[in-house]
């Protein structure tokens, strides 16, 4: 039995799989969880949470987590060690949300792979290894074209009159929140990069107004600027994407690549599935 988790900020998911031939059982966990701010214990329970897992934990042969914040060693291996705890005959290989999604991007082809979802992030893989990483360095000095940065740009334009009055108008009827409630969530209350990304379908449905829709498409070509430009090859190697921000707002995502020279390659939503084809392969060109 081999089991994927794809986890991020924001939410996990978990591919079971029970023989290669098969299709996977695919399971949602109730929250994400970032290996560089999770309490200890966490991810432990949340994956007790599960019966299915709790159940097959001792007949799980091989165990792959691409997570959220597992960027360091030591937050890997703190991973490491509550997987170990629950899953105790299996082999363990932690890693990067990021090689997840180059893994289920571009399988064992070279590439260009983004990150777009509550955070954001980029790499150029070689169809084996991550060999170019720009750090994304976080929603509060990077993840440009994220969630996260996009409530974050979003908000603070809005609140300061930056966008057509309508654009306020619209957000006092969907969202009972004043200035003093704005900041205390940020500020004062945990995970404020999730409440800022929360605000990504109302910026979205905002698109229609054309100052919001261009703020969206200038805040991409700020990720494509400061992070995918910096990579050989981007003007001739298509891109391909992953994460809930960059199939939703395709369109504004296109024009921003257009206008900075780049291909657009596919997007993938969540890349669970992806991986779940990758790791069945790779299990079959074992034999």
């Amino acid at each position: 039995m081999i089991l994927i988790f794809d986890c991020g900020s924001t939410k996990t998911k978990a591919a079971l799989i029970r023989c290669v031939n098969s299709d996977p059982e695919i399971i949602e966990l109730s929250k994400g969880v970032n290996a560089l701010s999770m309490a200890d214990g966490s991810l432990k329970n949340l994956i007790g949470e599960c019966d299915t897992l709790v159940r097959d934990a001792e007949h799980i042969n091989e165990t792959y987590y691409y997570g959220a914040g597992c960027a360091t060693g030591e937050a890997c291996e703190r991973v490491r060690k509550e997987l170990s705890s629950l899953f105790r005959f299996s082999r363990i290989e932690v890693a990067s949300d990021m090689l997840g999604a180059a893994r289920a991007a571009c399988g064992n082809s070279p590439g260009i792979v983004g990150i777009l979802g509550t955070g954001s992030n980029s790499c150029l893989y070689d169809g084996k290894n991550i060999i170019d990483n720009v750090s994304p360095l976080g929603y509060i000095l990077g993840d440009e074209g994220s969630g996260a940065v996009l409530g974050r740009q979003f908000l603070g334009r809005m609140l300061k009159g930056q966008f057509c009055d309508d654009v306020l108008k619209e957000f006092n009827e969907a969202y009972s929140l004043n200035i003093p409630d704005i900041i205390t969530k940020i500020y004062r209350e945990s995970r404020p990069n999730t409440f800022l990304a929360s605000f990504a379908p109302f910026i979205l449905q905002c698109c229609r107004h054309k100052d919001v829709n261009n703020f969206v498409i200038e805040e991409f070509r700020r990720y494509i600027r400061f992070n995918l430009l910096k990579y050989s090859g981007f003007r001739v190697t298509p891109v391909n994407f992953i994460g809930s921000v960059a199939m939703n707002f395709h369109k504004q995502l296109s024009e921003a690549m257009h206008a900075e020279g780049g291909i657009m390659g596919k997007i993938i939503q969540s890349p669970i599935s992806a991986l779940t084809a990758y790791h069945k392969s790779s299990h079959l060109n074992q034999f």
